[in-house]
């Protein structure tokens, strides 16, 4: 292929969204962002026992959702960074965004009311847990 017409359409797509897309490959990476999004925060153990997966699974599938930009690994305290217990994943800004536009695109309006609904994340055992 010409190099150069590849990368006249690629700039077309910012770099972001396109990896992205890239990143979600897999079955079970798009399972873990749609948790992730629709449901709210979660800690690595909470979807290593979600998913009945094995640590290096999940790992694996987070890091690469993080590098696609659709999820966020955080912590409530600067002093929690690093402990894994405290660490939990959220949904991106990018990653709701693109979920409601996929739905958006692919659902008829009358059925996009009827799913939309579960787009809107619900707080989660993470955010519960910062205000106690």
């Amino acid at each position: 292929m010409d190099e150069h017409a590849v990368q006249h359409y690629l700039d077309r797509v910012p770099v972001e969204i396109r990896e992205a897309v890239m990143e979600l490959d897999t079955p079970q990476k798009w399972a873990i962002y749609i948790a992730v999004t629709v449901e709210g925060d979660k800690y690595f153990n909470q979807l290593k026992k979600q998913f009945k997966a094995n640590p290096n699974t999940i790992d694996k599938a987070l890091k690469s959702l993080v590098a696609g930009g659709l999820v966020a690994k955080k912590v409530k305290q600067l002093a929690d960074i690093g402990d894994t217990n405290k660490t939990y994943y959220t949904s991106t800004t990018l990653g709701e965004k693109l979920l409601a536009g996929l739905y958006e695109v692919a659902l008829p309006p009358l059925a996009m009311q009827q799913v939309a609904a579960p787009v809107t994340r619900t707080r989660s055992r993470a955010s519960r847990v910062e205000e106690t």
